[in-house]
């Protein structure tokens, strides 16, 4: 017998006659009468067990009960499963209490319980095995204490929980076999089949909870003949709040930059984003534009997020995304959506002076052509100046002028985006040699573009 600890809740003081008080064991809605000993079990080291008894008086006439003791090691009735003593009894009324029972070193154990006219012998058995434990944010929790509960966990994030296998005995123990059962419960790390822990050592294993769907989750994890329950839920947590971050050297048009999506916070779960461009042209201007286009194409592009991080991914791993701003005055805005988050951002493009990207010219024996390619972000062009010079510099003649309107018009009608082509051809009487450069005045509603003098 281990040494002894005294519970006691009351000494006795007014002693009724013997049997006037029976104990009772209580299990559910089956109550036995418990005479000589009784027996808690095979207790787990370090386990809390209890047993639920009953003291009834089964004389026909009223009784005091003024005694409730347990004296032994690992024994005990926790005050609040206890009455509070004296307490009066009529014929065939009773009293609830709880004994309790927990020790961590193997070994018989057995303890007297004494109340008036009672006295029992209360055993168990700590078996010499393997204590569990679990590692809590707070410290370690008994297995038996309760489930091991992973608490709430965003979908797609896999937190462990760490068990811990004490060796509280003097010899060496085998670790019995581990397993796992349970929708998003698995064994992320465990000790080697075979093992043993040595005395005042321990090994440990590590429980995987990994939610697919926002939903409460249980599981089972099994070790040698015990079986412990796993409990987690499964949650969505809300997207971050998406900002748009626009790299753009001038809001101009045929201009390029980048876009890129940023999150106010780190991202808990993953999620796909979509950014997309519209563009609303000037009220003159009736036609798209398909020159305002994310480089990959199309108007359209996806990003992910990943979780831990606070930026889209767009493709493999790009933080931002080139894209153009076509050759149209108007506004274009950026809109980027996640989950049930929408922000926009607009970028004006002010109508502007003709953009000549390239200027050539040629030279027959009977006339010069002069080709200018470019963009009108207005569509307006109309009013046009050519100036030609001689070897040494000198303008040939007056400038030609020539109102190009009309033609503009019927082109840009009938086109998408402020892109065209210029040719003009101009016949020559005498030495075309003697024509060695030209410059092209083009002038639309913003103001006039110049080329730069072009050779022939």
């Amino acid at each position: 017998m281990k040494g002894l600890m005294a519970c006691a809740l009351l000494a006795a003081s007014a002693w009724p006659a013997r049997g006037q008080f029976q104990l009772y064991a209580v299990n559910g809605s089956l109550v036995q009468p418990v005479v000589h000993t009784y027996d808690l079990g095979s207790v787990a080291p370090g386990t809390p067990a209890s047993a639920a008894l009953q003291i009834t008086n089964i004389s026909n006439q009223p009784a005091t009960l003024n005694l409730l003791t347990v004296t032994g090691s690992g024994f005990s009735v926790p005050a609040a499963n206890a009455p509070v003593l004296p307490v009066s009894l009529g014929a065939q009324q009773s009293v609830d209490f709880t004994v309790s029972f927990q020790a961590s070193s193997p070994g018989i154990y057995s303890a007297t319980l004494n109340s008036v006219g009672i006295a029992v012998t209360l055993t168990a058995t700590v078996p010499a095995e393997l204590t569990y434990e679990w590692v809590t944010g707070k410290g370690t929790q008994f297995l038996t204490a309760g489930p091991v509960n992973f608490g709430s966990v965003p979908v797609g994030q896999s937190p462990t929980a760490e068990v811990v296998l004490l060796n509280q005995t003097s010899v060496s123990l085998a670790v019995p076999a581990v397993s796992v059962a349970g929708a998003g419960f698995s064994l992320a790390s465990q000790p080697a089949a075979g093992a043993t822990v040595r005395p005042s050592a321990s090994a440990a294993l590590e429980i995987q909870f990994t939610p697919t769907a926002a939903a409460a989750y249980t599981g089972t994890l099994t070790i040698g003949g015990q079986n412990f329950v796993l409990s987690g839920t499964g949650v969505i947590p809300p997207l971050p709040t998406p900002s748009i971050a626009i790299t753009l050297a001038e809001p101009d048009s045929a201009q390029q930059g980048t876009i890129a999506v940023n999150l106010s916070s780190t991202a808990q779960t993953s999620a796909t984003g979509t950014v997309t461009l519209t563009f609303a042209p000037q009220a003159s201007i009736a036609a798209a534009d398909p020159g305002i286009a994310f480089a990959s194409g199309g108007l359209s592009a996806t990003f992910n997020v990943f979780i831990g991080q606070k930026q889209g991914v767009f493709g493999v791993a790009n933080n931002s995304i080139p894209f153009q701003t076509g050759t149209t005055a108007g506004v274009l805005t950026v809109t980027v959506e996640l989950g049930s988050n929408t922000v926009e951002q607009s970028i004006t493009i002010l109508p502007a002076v003709v953009g000549v990207s390239a200027a050539q010219g040629v030279r027959s024996a009977n006339s010069v052509e002069v080709d200018v390619t470019g963009f009108d972000n207005t569509r307006t062009a109309g009013a046009l100046s050519f100036t030609f010079f001689d070897a040494a510099g000198n303008p040939i003649g007056a400038p030609i002028q020539a109102n190009g309107a009309s033609d503009f018009a019927a082109y840009f009608q009938n086109s998408a985006g402020g892109t065209f082509e210029l040719k003009a051809v101009f016949p020559v009487t005498g030495d075309t040699s003697q024509i060695a450069a030209f410059q092209a005045v083009v002038t639309n509603t913003a103001g006039s573009a110049t080329t730069a003098r072009t050779n022939f």
